[in-house]
This record gives C-alpha cells, structure tokens and sequence, in this order.
C-alpha cells in the first residue's frame, strides 16, 4: 500500500497530470494500491537515470575510444532504448506527434545506415564492389567475397557506432520532451563537464603524468582530461563551458524575474551570487581553462565561433534581458581575455605557426579529395579511411599513418560517397533548423534551443579541421545535446493552446 504523498515528487507530479479514467480514478490522501501504470512510470524514471548516468561516464575510460569501453557504451546503450520503449509503452505515453515530428531525421539515419549496410552486402554485380578485390583474386589465385567496401569489418563496426549514436540522440529526445527531464540533464551535464576539468586540472599542475592510472603517451604539456586527444577534449570543454553559459543565464534570468526596483533587482543577484551561481560559474571557469590549457586551436575557434552565437541569439530573442545579457556578455568576455593573458600563450604561439604535421594536412586534403573523384557515388567503405588512404599517400606523407582525415566532410565523402555524406549533413541542418524554429514558436525555456544552435555550430566547425566526431565519448555527450535541445524547441500544448 503507497499513499501518494509520500511519493518521489516527480513521480507525484505525473500522478497527479493523469487523466482520473486512465488513472483508475485515483483518490489523492488515501492509501491506495500502485496500478501498473504506476510501475511502468517508476521504470521508466528508472531508465532515465541510468541513461543519463552511462551517458555521463562514457567520457571517463579514454572518452570510450578503445574496443572493450566502446563494446560496453554501446551495449548499454542498446539496452537502455529497448528499457525506454518498453516503459514508455506501459506507461501509455504517447508517440504519434514525437514520430511525425522525428521523422525527417530519422529517415535520413535510417537510409544512410542502410546504404552503409549495402557496402558490407556480397554478391553484388562487379560494376558495383570495388576494384581492388578484382587485384586481391588475381594475386592471390582464387575468387574472393568483393563487396564496395575495402574492409567489411571495419564497416560493420562504423555501421554500430552510427546507429548507436542516433540511439542516444532518439533516447535523449524522447526523455527530454519533459521539461524536468531536460532541466536536470542540462544540470547534470553542466556538473560532470566540469568535474571532468577538474580533474584535468589536478592533473595538469601535478605533472601531467597520467590518465586515470596509466602514463600519459601522447600530449603531455597539453590539458586532456580523460581524454587522449587534446584536439577532442577541447571540443568537449568547448561544449560544457557552453552549457554552463547556458544554464548560467537561465539561472540568474530564474532568480531576478519579478525584481522591479533597484533595490530588489541588487538583492537578488547578490542572493543567486551566493546561493545558486556556485555550481555553473564553476563548471564555466573550469572548462575554460581547460579549453585554454589544451593548447587546441581548432577547439579555440570553434567554442569562440559557438560562444558568439549564443551571445546573438540571447541577445535577439530575449532569454534574457538586454541589459543584464549585455553585462554578463562583457564579463564574460573581459574574464575570457583575462584568462586567455594568463594561459593562452601557447596558442598564440600555435595560431601563429603551423607544425609539421599541420603543414601534410594540405596534402592529405588535396589526396582525399582526389580519392573522392575516383569514386564519388559508392565510396570506400564507411570506417575504411585507413585502409583507403594508402593507395594515395604520395612520399611526403609515407612516414606517418594516417587514420584520420582530419576533416570528418572529406572522410565520410571518401567512405560513404558524396550522397550519404549530403544526407547527414542534411541532419545537422535540420537540428539547427529545428532549434531555429525553437526560438521562434516557444515563448518560454528558449535557452535550450540557444544551447542546440550554439552546441551544433561547435561541432559543425571543429569537423573541418579534426575528428572529434569519431571519438565515441565525445560524440555520446553532443548527442545527449542535441536530443536535449530538439526534445525542448517544440512548443508545449499550453503554448499551443495561447
């Protein structure tokens, strides 16, 4: 026996919103038994927290960039959007308007899934699977399985990656249609980014020796966190110190609404100084430095590009007041520049030269796009870059291996061809739009569409120069994003009915 008020609170909430005839006519007070529904309610809140706690841990071991962390990410994952479809079924939640709305997105994922499935598929007609494989029989005396990609294998691992990706952005959507959800997400994410700094941090002044238990191998002078690359985990520093600018102005907005006079509006803001800014302002100052210590130009420009677009859309559409927006933009840029004094001498220094490496991405461009004309319509095989690229190193690029493009546009043109390559850009363009359309139509929670216009220009920007999307831990963390930000730019039925 369970008597409702001694429920959980958002579980009393959604008790309480029920229809009384789906409810089984509840009488609130007295002690009555849990109907199913309410089971399937409790397990569906179940399989929030623990999505949102995978998605929370999957920066942790390496950002999830090595077989057996990557195995165990996508395991849970697949298991959590079978856990959440189920529950939200028991639950009687609807999914008609949630699947008109997805659908364009989803039939693009879905098709380009499949066309990456069709490149693993045999039998297919010799005018179709590449060439090589032609070569390989002819070297080896005897017929092989041809298929359009260079290395099924491989394809197939890119393929689980892809679909597990638009899971977490299906899952994070799904959830996050309710504001609640979508409001302790942002806090969540917002707290982990910057314990993620912080320990970074801790790191970085007490040697830079080590990630978790193990020496570092790669990038010691620079600021990674749990990450190994530096160029992949400014991305991410450059997307929690966005949330944290997000949530920031959402909280102050929250604690100074109402506050008419002088008087009220100063005691106000020193109340949320005090008492509810710790949190954010943290993250937002540890990240940045992180971002800073990376040394990451590309990670640099594009949280600048992402951060002046927030500014733009805050400013333009009222999250906040002008005034008060203008302020806190000053500040904000003011404590940049003075951070930036501090610590950001090497990537002056970087900004004004180009390494070694830097210099061979020239020439690493010019061959991929010159592996694209070769074969623009098929391509090699989604996650055959490696392989692929080998035939077209000239001398100069012969000493390194190159596994990446450095260009995530190019690589996926090289691996999936330029149709599929359109068709996911397609999506980010429809995010964007999406999160557009948010600022427009809803007339109140704007900041989380200005948080999904912001997160998908970072993202959209640092593709061109690394390969922050093909870091799992990285990309699972944008996605839960972006489903957060599309989940939260529809407008709600009360909005509707005004």
């Amino acid at each position: 026996m369970v008597i409702i008020g001694l429920m959980p609170g958002q579980l009393q909430k959604n008790i309480l919103a029920m229809d009384c005839r789906s409810a089984h006519k509840w009488h609130i007070g007295r002690p009555i038994a849990p109907t199913k529904t309410v089971w399937w309610m409790m397990a569906h809140r179940i399989t929030f927290y623990c999505f949102l706690f995978t998605m929370l841990l999957a920066p942790l071991p390496f950002a999830s960039n090595r077989p057996w962390s990557e195995t165990l990410l996508f395991t849970f994952i697949g298991l959590i959007l079978i856990a959440e479809i189920l529950t939200a079924q028991g639950s009687g939640q609807s999914d008609k308007q949630f699947l008109i709305r997805m659908f364009p997105g989803l039939i693009i994922w879905i098709g380009v899934a499949a066309w990456a499935a069709v490149q693993v598929m045999p039998g297919l007609s010799e005018q179709l699977v590449h060439p090589l494989w032609q070569e390989a029989s002819d070297i080896i005396g005897r017929p092989v399985t041809a298929t359009i990609s260079l290395d099924p294998g491989a394809t197939r691992i890119a393929l689980m990656r892809f679909l597990s990706y638009g899971a977490v952005f299906w899952i994070a959507a799904r959830f996050c249609r309710n504001h609640d959800n979508a409001a302790q997400t942002l806090r969540w994410f917002v707290a982990a980014s910057g314990l993620y700094a912080l320990y970074g941090f801790i790191v970085f002044v007490t040697g830079n020796e080590t990630i978790l238990w193990y020496d570092k191998w790669a990038y010691r002078s620079d600021f990674t966190s749990t990450f190994v690359n530096r160029n992949t985990y400014a991305t991410f520093a450059g997307l929690g110190f966005l949330a944290s600018v997000v949530l920031t102005f959402e909280s102050m907005g929250r604690a100074l609404r109402g506050n008419e006079t002088m008087q009220q509006f100063t005691g106000a803001i020193i109340e949320w100084f005090l008492t509810r800014s710790w949190m954010p302002i943290s993250a937002m100052i540890l990240t940045f430095i992180g971002l800073l210590l990376s040394h990451s130009r590309g990670g640099l420009l594009s949280t600048s590009l992402g951060f002046l677009v927030l500014a733009i859309a805050v400013l333009r559409t009222g999250v906040i007041g002008k005034r008060l927006g203008y302020g806190m933009i000053a500040a904000a840029m003011i404590a940049g520049v003075a951070g930036f004094n501090l610590s950001g001498d090497v990537v002056l220094k970087r900004l004004s030269t180009t390494s070694a490496t830097a210099e061979l991405r020239g020439e690493v461009y010019a061959r991929t796009v010159d592996a694209i004309s070769r074969n623009p319509w098929l391509g090699t095989g989604y996650g055959t870059y490696e392989y692929a690229f080998m035939a077209y190193k000239t001398p100069a690029l012969s000493d390194l291996n190159w596994d990446k493009a450095h260009n995530s546009y190019l690589e996926l043109a090289m691996e999936l061809g330029v149709p599929a390559t359109v068709a996911i850009c397609a999506v980010f363009l429809w995010l964007f739009g999406v999160n557009v359309s948010g600022l427009i139509r809803r007339r109140r929670r704007k900041n989380y569409a200005v948080l999904g216009i912001a997160a998908v220009v970072l993202v959209a920007a640092h593709a061109l120069v690394d390969f922050s999307l093909q870091i799992p831990g990285f990309t699972v963390m944008f996605a839960l994003i972006a489903g957060l930000a599309w989940g939260q730019s529809w407008p709600s039925d009360e909005g509707r009915r005004r």
